[in-house]
């Protein structure tokens, strides 16, 4: 007789097999899991789905999820590991642009779920004024945790914003040859994405892995020379990019 671990096995692979099984218990398991997999990344990846077809992506979230079975009871959060699984899948190698596309959208839903930050941007103004002159340049700065920065060859952002109402056509975007660096964040509740200059991404990025203010400043300036560290502060902490003192 089985054990209860062996049978257990025996179930997750019955659910995770590209074709339903023969019992018609086990089948009817094996049509839910799948449907409710393809209908929450259909519901993450939305211009995915759309630049692929229905078929196409179906077939790929059941590969990915053989690969990649959720391991949480919500859905919500699965599909992390989607863009670098269609970055390796064969039938999406045509697709050139198609990981990129998907880490914007999965960018996109982190920056949704993040928490809030604290405060205000007038508190990190008055914490900046007290600084010590001596200390500025060993200051970390923390960005808010919605922040999610992306670099892509591919016009990433014009392809998303294709598929939203009042889009420009697909057809009229080249989609090689780009240089997109995007910083993706919440504000006032709803995710925003934009365009920023080289040296600021770059900035950013150098903040974010928590590196001090002036090494953040030298990697920015290696990238772009004309790079403005007073007007980039500024602006950012306006706009909550910037949300505290570390």
């Amino acid at each position: 007789m089985p054990s209860l671990l062996e049978l257990q096995r025996r179930f997750a692979g019955a659910l995770l097999a590209s074709a339903p099984p023969d019992e018609p218990g086990l089948a009817a398991y094996h049509g839910t899991v799948h449907a409710n997999w393809r209908s929450a990344l259909g519901a993450t990846f939305v211009v995915v789905r759309e630049l692929t077809g229905a078929a196409f992506f179906d077939a790929a979230v059941d590969a990915f999820a053989r690969m990649h079975p959720s391991r949480g009871g919500d859905l919500n959060v699965y599909g992390d590991a989607f863009p670098g699984f269609l970055a390796s899948w064969p039938p999406a190698h045509e697709l050139a642009y198609l990981t990129d596309v998907a880490r914007l959208e999965w960018a996109m839903d982190e920056a949704q779920r993040a928490a809030d930050a604290q405060g205000t941007a007038q508190d990190v103004v008055t914490a900046l004024a007290a600084v010590p002159p001596a200390n500025v340049a060993t200051l970390r700065v923390l960005l808010d945790p919605s922040c999610r920065l992306l670099r892509s060859p591919h016009p990433v952002l014009r392809i998303w914003r294709a598929h939203q109402p009042g889009g420009e056509p697909l057809e009229r975007i080249e989609l090689e040859g780009a240089d997109d660096r995007l910083l993706v964040r919440r504000e006032s509740g709803a995710v925003t994405v934009e365009r920023v200059p080289s040296g600021e991404h770059v900035w950013l990025a150098a903040l974010q892995a928590r590196g001090t203010l002036a090494a953040a400043l030298d990697a920015a300036l290696a990238e772009d020379a004309a790079f403005d560290l007073g007007a980039v502060l500024q602006r950012r902490v306006a706009d909550r990019t910037v949300v505290a003192l570390a």
